[in-house]
């Protein structure tokens, strides 16, 4: 049977309370959360500078600041937190173990006791991170019974708020964690590798060195696009009320790609000719050779299926970079 993608189910949620609305994956899910909103309900941007987006509803927020925290959920009493906000860089998490934890682990306890406090009864829609099997990738394709044995900061922090979340959460709550793997597209910072390609191309289009800085290419990794991520969460919410209260969910392509063809598609979309130079900096630690992800749950559950190749992820990402460093008229 043909996947079919929800094209306008509204959510089932009169009130919608979004962390990490200004990141990058919160800059695309934004509009899609907007677009299915049911008559009267609301959705509000949980951000520390409120008033920058007058068309959307704000409410001041510090996930640092517990009685920020709670004044907001206090305030709004959302049936349905999306909790986008995060520490989400592995390389950045080497060097900020403790800033990575505090926001990772103790912003999402905060949050989770706020919940419990004044909407026992709401859903929490957690992004975690496949980045939480580590070590395990090597034993095989990864489902989500595969034990966690994560290999930075940042995964081991995400490891442990799932824990945290589905303790400190009430019964009455429903907690949803999805496990995505790499996704990329317009918007996401030079702290990834695809748009740090597409930088470093789109700087030597404008006039810079001809190299292109790398770290391990031989990596084999499972490459979303973000419109295809939006998607799968936005059609995944639509059905939210027939998740059990627990759930933990992978999502992925299914489809793995070494990093050397990402680079190479990628200079294969420049108008210029580039060379390659490897930069210790840029090679991470204990980085397993192939990560394989099983996300048949989550096709299941969300009704789901990418659409996008990853041409059209790199195009739609070269040409933002392009945008960045030559801005059109």
């Amino acid at each position: 049977m043909p996947v079919t993608q929800d094209a306008g189910t509204p959510l089932p949620f009169d009130r919608i309370l979004v962390t990490g609305a200004d990141g990058f994956v919160g800059g695309h899910l934004v509009p899609a959360l907007a677009a299915r909103l049911r008559p009267g309900a609301r959705l509000v941007l949980a951000t520390r500078t409120p008033g920058r987006r007058g068309e959307r509803e704000e409410v001041a927020f510090d996930l640092t600041d517990r009685a920020s925290v709670d004044a907001a959920v206090k305030a709004v009493r959302p049936d349905l937190i999306v909790h986008l906000a995060a520490q989400a860089s592995v390389g950045q998490s080497l060097n900020a173990a403790a800033g990575t934890w505090a926001i990772n682990v103790c912003g999402s306890l905060t949050l989770a006791e706020a919940v419990a406090a004044h909407v026992p009864g709401a859903t929490l829609f957690f992004v975690s991170s496949v980045e939480v099997y580590g070590l395990s990738f090597n034993e095989g394709i990864a489902t989500e019974a595969t034990a966690m044995w994560p290999q930075s900061s940042y995964s081991r922090s995400k490891a442990a708020a799932e824990a945290m979340l589905g303790d400190v959460l009430p019964a009455s709550a429903r907690l949803i964690a999805v496990r995505p793997s790499n996704h990329s597209g317009p918007g996401q910072d030079e702290r990834f590798v695809i748009p740090a390609f597409a930088a470093q191309i789109a700087r030597i289009e404008a006039g810079a060195t001809p190299q292109i800085a790398v770290g391990n290419l031989d990596a084999e990794r499972d490459f979303m696009d973000v419109r295809d991520v939006i998607a799968g969460y936005v059609s995944l919410l639509s059905r939210a009320e027939s998740l059990p209260a627990r759930n933990i969910l992978n999502v992925a392509s299914g489809r793995t790609v070494k990093i050397a063809r990402i680079l190479e598609l990628l200079r294969g979309m420049s108008t210029v000719e580039t060379t390659v130079t490897t930069d210790p900096a840029r090679v991470r630690p204990s980085e397993v050779p192939l990560a394989a992800i099983d996300a048949s749950a989550f096709r299941a559950a969300a009704g789901w299926a990418p659409r996008h190749t990853i041409e059209e992820t790199l195009a739609s990402i070269l040409e933002d970079q392009r945008a960045r460093i030559v801005p059109k008229p």
